[in-house]
């Protein structure tokens, strides 16, 4: 089964990335402007096991597919797993990792595991472009992780905000 990881070091210590992502507007922050996404109602929270989170994507500019992941194995401060119950894949399980460095750095890590429609018809036609897909997200979303965090951490470092 393919597999995608994309790992980056955040300047902010490891509870405050992790804590970052229990902020519901987290997902349409880390949404990059140039993908047809809308969230759907309220995201379920990463810290109820089996709560679930309905994306509402645009397949080829007009045709509505809804995407509905369910939150699985919270692990706290530590990791938590999107898993698509109905979606685009054939199977996707995304796995959020934060792994302290030092008390002031961590390493951001994103691993996807999927399986394209169509099986290999799928991946033939359809895998790379999966993959090119993929890693332009998460070179976003990792950049906005980054930005908002260290933001926030240098904000605590320097006493200006709690």
């Amino acid at each position: 089964m393919p597999g995608f990881n994309y790992e980056s070091t955040i300047q902010a210590p490891a509870a405050l990335v992790f804590d970052w992502h229990h902020d519901p507007t987290t997902l349409e922050k880390l949404t990059p402007p140039w993908e047809p996404v809308t969230v759907v109602g309220t995201p379920g929270r990463i810290d109820e096991n089996g709560s679930r989170t309905t994306l509402k994507i645009s397949m080829l500019g007009f045709i509505p597919l809804y995407w509905v992941a369910e939150h699985r194995n919270y692990q706290p401060g530590q990791s938590f797993q999107d898993v698509q119950i109905r979606g685009p894949f054939a199977r996707w399980c995304h796995t959020h990792s934060v792994e302290p460095i030092d008390e002031h750095s961590c390493r951001y890590i994103d691993s996807v595991e999927y399986k394209v429609p169509i099986g290999w018809v799928g991946e033939l036609f359809g895998g790379r472009l999966v993959r090119q897909k993929l890693n332009k997200m998460f070179v976003y979303r990792h950049q906005v992780v980054k930005e908002e965090c260290e933001g926030l951490a240098a904000a605590n470092s320097d006493g200006s905000a709690a």
